[in-house]
Parts: structure tokens; sequence; C-alpha cells
């Protein structure tokens, strides 16, 4: 899969759907997972690729030191990690519909900001995400480039 980059902001109509921009559309299959992002103090959601989500979840156990079918963290960790995800598709307008409590669990509302993030897209509430940034930028000492 190519790299997902960029970020545009969108509206989203009032059954919660949100047109994917035509870039990503072009990257991604129809078939797509959506989960709540792990940050709860700045939540947002993010949308993978089948594969790209298996990719993840393999990445997220293998930092807990692999599987282990024996261990109950372990047994908790993939219940999240597989309960958390719904399974969405673009329709023909390369609309997603969101479902109700993931909109509910990032805020959002009217306006969204759409980011490529590399292998997955995440859709934010934009105060949250300027809040984010802010935090991430100033708290944190976070920064990534020197961008103009």
């Amino acid at each position: 899969m190519s790299i997902l980059g960029g970020s545009a902001a969108h509206p989203m109509d009032a059954k919660g759907r949100v047109s994917l921009p035509a870039k990503h559309r072009r990257i991604l299959p129809d078939d797509l997972v959506i989960l709540p992002s792990p940050d709860k103090a700045f939540p947002s959601l993010w949308i993978y690729s089948n594969d790209a989500y298996e990719a993840w979840v393999e990445a997220v156990i293998e930092s807990k030191g692999g599987f282990q079918a024996n261990s109950a963290s372990h047994s908790h960790l993939a219940r999240v990690l597989y309960g958390k995800k719904e399974d969405i598709s673009c329709d023909s307008a390369g609309r997603i519909l969101i479902p109700h409590d993931l909109r509910r669990y990032a805020s959002l509302e009217k306006s969204v900001v759409v980011i490529g993030a590399g292998n997955h897209i995440e859709i934010w509430n934009p105060s949250i995400l300027e809040q984010s940034d802010t935090f991430y930028t100033e708290t944190q000492h976070v920064e990534i480039f020197d961008l103009p």
C-alpha cells in the first residue's frame, strides 16, 4: 500500500457520513477498519485497510513480548484490539459512515479533519486536533520538523 498523507477539512452529514479525499480513496480498498485512537486525552478515529490493521495489531502485540495464550493481560489486549474495531466500507460516492458511538468518542460534529498518517487515516474534531498539536509541541517539546 502507498503512503497516506496530507490533511483536509471535510463536512460530516447528519447521518455521520464523511467523504474521504480522492487521493486516499485511490490507495485504500473499499473495505476498511475504523477504531478509536488509544489517546483518550485527545480522541480521534483511525481508519486502516484490513491488511494494515492486522500488521498494526501484530506490531502492538510484538511490542508486548508477543502473544502468550496463557496470559490474562495478553488475552485482554487482544480482546481490546479486536473488540474496538468496526468494519466499514466506502459507498459509491466515496463516503464512509462513522458509527454513532465512535462519533461520540471522538466528539465529531459537522466538520472534521481527515489526515493521512502513513499507513492509516485519522479523523479529528478540529478543536481537539489543535489542542493535541499544542500539547505535544509545547508541553512535550515534540517538534518533528521546522516547517513553514
